[in-house]
């Protein structure tokens, strides 16, 4: 606010009023400029004589061009005027007023008559385009007194929420940026809003209420922007779908930073054409995550050394593997000629599935007793502790010897000796039988 002359007419501001001018004589000039933060609503005048009169001016935000020209306040569609209800003598009279066009764009508010007569004054509402209103006081006698107030608002703000306000690797949620218009009764022109998502958060998708614009939001980045758009008189909203992503950097992020803050900053990330409130939007989203457990199972788990024997080995996870899949390390079977294995260390599960698999298979021969050997495959520990949990493990395949167990060994085959042996014990048994039967 600035007086011009400084001090003069007994400029002051009294307790509960912006301006107040008790000898005006030639006229006390006061030129009000919000700040950024504050929209003017309202310029109140009071306590008027006859003897005394004010020109009012201001300069307005085109809302087309945002240029700054001068407000016609003689448009009373725009600059509605109210004036106070008279009361008892002396304050018998309703204010007047007088309007200048241009070049002058002047409004004077007067108590028409003469003598010891006043108005209640009154007040000229305003739309929230006002950036600078100018006061100039005038009176011709010793004891005129001339009142201003002016009434401000808010300016426009941003806060935003995430809703649900906790997720797992891989799950998504709503960030929910709310632009305010504070009741002041018309669209604001010039809105901009950026907001810089914190790592490792991505955008699925991203739409708005707002008037007009360009909204910036491309899937997979980080960042959106809102610029040139209008907030509309009962104001608007930018609406993303967030992803907390499931791959391994990002699941390490949840647990070395399982909350975050997501900050817009005024005026550098949320301004307007008439100011906002610089108070920073910031909400938090929180991350958790349980390292899945994984296991390890070959069927059957029994082979013999013998053509087609195979064993499929799985290797499990309790729950689905992140968009970079998940990779398992192995401690692999040992070499051995009896067996051949497609295993490899890692394994990777694939992105959204819960297991891999692999075969141990038997090796074909028809060697007699050269036994039975194991295949051992087991989960190793993981390359990030975060990765998994080790369950179930080792797995076991038996490769056993058929070629003994199974009926392959040739038989023996009596000799001419042997042959002799046995007819001489059946004629014995004869024998024996037809002594028995003469008794």
């Amino acid at each position: 606010m600035s007086v011009s002359p400084p001090g003069g007419g007994g400029f002051s501001v009294p307790a509960g009023h912006t301006a107040f001018v008790t000898s005006p004589g030639g006229g006390v000039t006061t030129v009000f400029t919000p700040s950024s933060t504050a929209v003017p609503t309202r310029i109140a005048f009071y306590d008027q004589r006859a003897s005394t009169y004010r020109n009012i001016s201001a300069k307005c935000l085109n809302p087309a061009t945002l240029a700054l020209e001068a407000c016609d306040l003689g448009d009373t569609a725009t600059f509605p005027r109210t004036n106070n209800p008279v009361s008892a003598a002396p304050y018998t009279q309703t204010t007047a007023y007088v309007w200048n066009p241009a070049p002058d764009y002047i409004l004077q508010p007067y108590t028409p008559g003469s003598g010891n007569i006043q108005s209640n004054g009154g007040y000229i509402t305003l739309p929230p385009y006002v950036r600078e209103i100018t006061v100039t006081a005038k009176g011709s006698g010793n004891n005129d007194f001339s009142g201003t107030d002016i009434y401000f608002a808010d300016a426009p703000s941003v806060s935003k929420a995430f809703a649900p306000a906790a997720v797992n690797p891989g799950g998504q949620t709503t960030l929910t940026i709310t632009l305010k218009n504070p009741d002041l009764g018309a669209p604001i022109p010039g809105m901009n809003v950026t907001d810089l998502l914190p790592s490792p958060l991505k955008i699925v998708s991203a739409s708005h209420t707002c008037t007009g614009g360009s909204l910036s939001a491309a899937a997979g980045s980080s960042s959106l922007s809102l610029t040139g758009a209008t907030l509309p008189t009962a104001g608007c909203a930018i609406t993303a779908v967030l992803e907390w992503p499931s791959d391994s950097a990002s699941i390490s992020a949840c647990f070395a930073t399982p909350t975050l803050t997501n900050r817009i900053t005024p005026p550098a990330q949320f301004n307007t054409a008439i100011g906002q409130l610089n108070t920073e939007a910031d909400a938090e989203l929180s991350c958790s995550y349980t390292s899945p457990v994984v296991n390890v199972a070959c069927t059957p788990n029994e082979l013999f050394d013998s053509a087609n024997q195979v064993s499929v080995c799985t290797i499990s996870s309790n729950a689905p593997a992140g968009t970079s899949g998940l990779n398992v390390n192995l401690t692999l079977p040992a070499s051995n000629p009896r067996y051949s294995s497609t295993c490899a260390s890692p394994i990777t599960i694939p992105a959204g599935q819960t297991s891999a698999t692999c075969n141990i298979a038997a090796t074909a021969n028809t060697v007699a007793g050269d036994g039975e050997v194991t295949a051992s495959l087991a989960i190793a520990a993981p390359s990030d502790v975060n990765d998994y949990t080790i369950g179930i493990t080792p797995a076991q395949v038996v490769i056993k010897d058929d070629d003994q167990s199974g009926g392959s060994v040739a038989k023996a085959v009596p000799t001419l000796k042997e042959w002799a042996l046995i007819a001489m014990a059946a004629l014995l048994a004869l024998f024996g039988a037809s002594r028995l039967r003469r008794r």
